[in-house]
């Protein structure tokens, strides 16, 4: 007795192709990571929280006292958070803040700063809280990390790498 079987293999060429493509033209997948890493980031934005969870440090008495807030740190005009998005060049995505000043403000919050002398630009003297002062000695912004790669984050990218690639090869089928 004797058998033979025959395999076709052809749609296992298609689904083969399929793959290639979207490796050698990840845009669409790095769209969908983008876009998911965009809406955590915004998230944890809105609750002030840095990328591991911790909360921010509040704001301070000082500033609070000038009143002119939407709500936590950073959010005073809710700018910063509209500046973030993420670009895709070839096979490269960045997730950040647009703009040369907000992405300089950014960075100066999520790495805080030493203590520093603010002095009036275009006036004689600074009023802010209530204080009329020629110069004012700022104790320093806190550290307010805004972004990171948290294992969170790590954990989406792959699960939403693997969706959008069983996606890409159930259309094969």
């Amino acid at each position: 007795m004797q058998f033979e079987i025959e395999f076709d293999t052809s749609h296992l060429d298609h689904i083969l192709e399929a793959a290639r493509r979207e490796i050698a033209t990840p845009a669409e997948m790095l769209g969908s990571i983008g876009e998911s890493l965009l809406r955590v980031n915004r998230k944890r934005h809105e609750k002030g929280v840095d990328p591991e969870g911790k909360e921010w440090k509040p704001l301070s008495a000082m500033t609070l006292s000038e009143g002119k807030r939407k709500g936590g740190p950073l959010k005073k005009t809710g700018r910063m958070l509209a500046s973030l998005l993420y670009q895709i060049d070839g096979d490269t995505l960045v997730v950040g803040f647009d703009g040369a000043r907000d992405a300089r403000l950014a960075a100066i919050h999520h790495g805080g700063t030493d203590p520093y002398v603010i002095r009036p630009r275009n006036k004689k003297a600074l009023a802010f809280g209530g204080i009329v002062r020629r110069r004012v000695n700022h104790p320093g912004l806190p550290k307010r990390e805004l972004l990171g790669f948290p294992d969170s984050d790590k954990n989406l990218v792959e699960h939403v790498t693997i969706d959008h690639l069983t996606r890409v090869l159930n259309r094969v089928r």
